[in-house]
């Protein structure tokens, strides 16, 4: 291993800032950043490069550096703790994208994503590292200044990424038919609605895609052994009626589901 290696150095050049920033603010580190808390995430990050690694993937420098976002404003804006890691956000992303998606960072054609709950926009972060065109969406609320944002506004801004508001749960959605390659819907879809509306929000990203939809499944909500038997068989359903690819997503263990549109 290279300890020069910029991405070996990753977590020791956070882990910096935020001993920085508790020096500055010990009350607010104790609170929102103690070690104990920063470790829990440093251990992810770090178990992703060593996925990444061992398949022998690229690991591009410029998705695992830190935001140029100080930490104590990071802090400021609400960001919660995981997703104010850069290198993690991204991480999961590329590690999902291999699960998924591999041909999406290979090279060839550039195409158009359309990211539904963009969250820390690792997705936008690592699609466009590869030359796709990714148009995130998310969802808002009215800020104190009368501005609609949330927890991840200031990566969005960062990042030089344009995000909208999006309800999962408003349907039908506001694109037209085949408008884009790709339709990604990430840990979100348990908060589009109950099991039950589950079939009608995947009708609608499969009616927005020309090629493929792709999902990562969060636990239905309420988390019950009934919901959880409902949401297998609707996973089960979908492999039934569309040729998919079912898999695991190297971080967070959860279900992926690649779905070709037929």
């Amino acid at each position: 291993m290279d300890v020069d290696d910029p991405v070996t150095q990753y977590i020791a050049v956070e882990k910096e800032a935020y001993d920085e920033a508790a020096r500055q603010r010990p009350r607010v580190a104790e609170r929102q950043f103690r070690p104990g808390k920063q470790g829990i995430w440093h251990r992810r990050i770090s178990r992703l490069i060593d996925w990444h690694r061992e398949g022998d993937f690229d690991l591009p420098v410029d998705l695992v550096r830190p935001y140029a976002l100080p930490v104590l404003a990071r802090v400021e804006q609400r960001i919660p703790l995981k997703y104010q890691y850069r290198g993690l956000n991204a991480l999961r992303e590329l590690a999902r994208a291999h699960v998924m998606f591999p041909e999406m960072i290979a090279g060839g054609t550039p195409l158009k994503v359309l990211d539904l709950s963009a969250g820390g926009c690792g997705v936008a972060d690592v699609y466009g590292h590869y030359g796709h065109d990714v148009t995130i969406r998310d969802y808002f609320v009215t800020g104190a200044d009368g501005m609609p944002r949330n927890s991840y506004t200031a990566i969005h801004q960062e990042l030089g990424l344009e995000c909208e508001h999006f309800d999962g749960r408003e349907r039908p959605y506001d694109f037209e038919s085949d408008s884009f390659d790709l339709v990604l819907c990430h840990q979100a879809l348990d908060a589009y609605g109950p099991v039950s509306s589950w079939s009608e929000a995947v009708g609608e990203m499969l009616r927005i895609a020309r090629r493929s939809v792709g999902l990562v499944f969060n636990p239905p909500y309420p988390r019950t052994p009934e919901t959880e038997a409902e949401a297998a068989a609707f996973i089960a359903k979908l492999s039934a009626d569309h040729v998919t690819d079912e898999g695991v997503c190297p971080d967070t263990k959860l279900v992926t589901l690649r779905i070709e549109k037929m």
